[in-house]
């Protein structure tokens, strides 16, 4: 369950005995813009760096080291219409240490690194913001040759088009990171920490009013923050939309966009779920075993699902000479699941799977915070009971019926010829 520290500032501590390890994931949210994504991301960037105590990579990783060796991250991305700059720390318990508190160690080290960065005259250490947005620039650039990644990104502006944040990287544009001034990006990070909502969550071998009591040292203040809703219902498109482009490639991607009707908070999600796995969201899905094995049209092939935009999309690399029949092939097998051309057999085994998977993720303390800070986002608790049963209450004419309401709305084909 999740308790209010301050207005503003949850926290959910998750105590489980099985693990040997404390993970503390802190998430900074925002109903955002497109004009936020890339200034945002930058501060993600700079403030795994150093701080005012730790100012070189040296005195940073001997930080960590101290800490029996702590792995520490952060990064930024989206989910839905919320921007989501997120830090991670995972630290042995303090059971396997003596005389250290390894938990309270490792929230000092990120409030360390969260509210005082290393700052010059502009807001951020001149050096640090110009080297991290190089940095950020070239990786940006060089994204172009991961041609799997870019297609992708070109289907999502596609899809969304360009003015709302579906449609864009989780990086923003690249326009507006090449402008970004060191006073801008402080600005953005003050706005965050002064504004967002703040998320925490802690698993592992620990004691949960203990844990409360030590995330108190975190210098938060209380905001009051509405996220509004996460979810976007994106209308189905009177036509498809088609986009072409040519490079000198040896592989084409061919990648396809569909409305799907429904949303994570939905009660036929569960229905969406087992349709995706059934058509290309798994190794037993048809277009991995009709498209990619027997037909072998393409190096791969396989769908996945956004409940939180109602969209499914699927992803191919081709020889560019088969496009035609491999939209022909990929169409069929959504025929074939509107038509009922499946077995019970096969679609019990599709439910074998996603229910293994599901409880693969119950002994991941990431998996764990995910789903919990998800609930929270939603205003809902769906228990491991309660989503096995979901999903077994799925039945084979509950697929069909929402395969016939899937619409396709865009291809993107990245053609080599």
């Amino acid at each position: 369950m999740d308790v209010q520290i301050k207005p503003g500032i949850q926290a959910l501590v998750l105590p489980d005995r099985r693990f040997k390890t404390v993970r503390i994931d802190l998430h900074f949210l925002k109903h955002a813009a497109i004009k936020d994504l890339a200034a945002r991301s930058l501060v993600a960037n700079i403030l795994e760096t150093s701080t005012q105590k730790y100012n070189n990579q040296v005195k940073f990783t001997h930080a960590l080291s101290e800490m029996f060796g702590a792995s520490f991250g952060v990064g930024a991305g989206k989910k839905g219409n919320t921007h989501d700059v997120g830090f991670s720390i995972i630290v042995a318990n303090d059971k396997y240490v003596q005389g250290q508190s390894l938990i309270r160690t490792a929230i000092d080290f990120l409030n360390e690194v969260i509210m005082h960065p290393l700052r010059g005259n502009n807001g951020f250490d001149d050096e640090t913001f110009m080297r991290q947005k190089q940095n950020m620039i070239n990786y940006v650039k060089s994204s172009i040759e991961d041609k799997q990644y870019w297609s992708a990104q070109q289907l999502r502006s596609l899809t969304f088009g360009t003015k709302v944040i579906q449609g864009v990287p989780g990086y923003g544009l690249i326009e507006d990171l090449e402008g970004l001034q060191n006073e801008d990006v402080y600005r953005a990070y003050l706005d965050m920490i002064e504004n967002d909502l703040i998320h925490i969550s802690v698993s592992g071998d620990v004691d949960s009013d203990a844990v409360l009591q030590d995330l108190s040292r975190f210098e938060f203040t209380k905001r009051n923050i509405n996220l509004g809703t996460l979810i976007t219902n994106f209308a189905v498109l009177d036509h498809e939309l088609k986009r072409v482009e040519h490079q000198d490639v040896k592989q084409a991607r061919l990648n396809l966009s569909y409305n799907i009707p429904a949303f994570i908070t939905s009660d036929d999600s569960f229905t969406a779920i087992v349709f995706n796995s059934l058509f290309g969201g798994s190794p037993q899905s048809k277009l991995f075993v009709n498209v990619r094995e027997k037909a072998s049209l393409a190096y791969y092939a396989s769908s996945s699902l956004d409940l939180y935009d109602g969209i499914l999309n699927v992803q191919t690399g081709i020889n560019g000479m088969n496009h035609d029949q491999t939209v022909e092939i990929i169409n069929r097998q959504l025929e074939d699941i509107q038509n009922g051309d499946f077995a019970e057999l096969e679609l019990n085994n599709i439910k074998k799977g996603l229910r293994s998977d599901y409880l693969a993720g119950m002994d991941q303390q990431r998996t764990a915070h995910r789903r919990g800070l998800n609930d929270y986002l939603l205003h809902r608790h769906v228990g491991a009971e309660q989503w096995l049963e979901k999903l077994e209450e799925v039945t084979k004419q509950n697929i069909e019926e929402m395969a016939r309401r899937v619409k396709v709305r865009a291809e993107f084909f990245l053609n080599g010829d």
